[in-house]
Parts: structure tokens; C-alpha cells; sequence
């Protein structure tokens, strides 16, 4: 098993509209996106300058029936959930209107 640390792992449920936050999402319904991908996720995290894995293949587990890719991103000791709000913002101006 190898290690994670400082690496945290984020899905594509945190940023989504459609879902409640019982379902999986961790950001206002402001701040969060219909039709996110983990793609997205990679992009924003690229552009805020941190190092990411895209990791194919792999399911949420509070909807583990549902096909979802994840990233793992080294957040340099930042707290997830400041990490998740930056990446929802830059998520919001790279994602075309849709």
C-alpha cells in the first residue's frame, strides 16, 4: 500500500450541483457546477499550481455504481476544504457555460 501523504484525494461528487450534501458535495450550491468531471478537476488544480495524479477507474463509495474517475493532489499541507473552495472557483472560470 503506498503512501498518501500529503496527497488528498478529490472527487468530481464534491463540485456537483445536481447532488445534496448528504449525496457527496462539499461546496455551496454557488460555488458548485453542473457536469463536472475529474478532468476538470485536473485542469483547475494544474492551473493553481498543484502536482496531481489523475487516477482512472476508481468509484466514490457513497455512490460506488456510478463510473467516476478522481485526482489526487498534493495540497502543500493546506487544509482540504480551502483546497476544494480554490479549485471550485477556478473550476467556475475555465468551465465553458454550459
Amino acid at each position: 500500500m503506498r503512501s498518501r501523504k500529503p496527497f488528498l484525494i478529490f472527487w468530481p461528487q464534491y463540485f456537483d450541483a445536481k447532488r445534496s450534501r448528504a449525496k457527496g458535495r462539499r461546496v455551496s450550491k454557488k460555488e458548485a457546477v453542473d457536469k463536472i468531471t475529474a478532468d476538470d478537476i485536473f485542469k483547475a488544480a494544474n492551473r493553481l499550481g498543484y502536482k496531481t495524479q489523475y487516477e482512472k477507474g476508481y468509484k466514490y463509495p457513497k455512490t460506488w455504481w456510478d463510473d467516476s474517475d478522481r485526482v489526487v493532489i498534493d495540497t502543500k499541507g493546506k487544509k482540504k476544504q480551502k483546497v476544494i473552495l480554490e479549485i471550485a472557483k477556478e473550476i467556475k472560470k475555465i468551465q465553458p457555460k454550459r
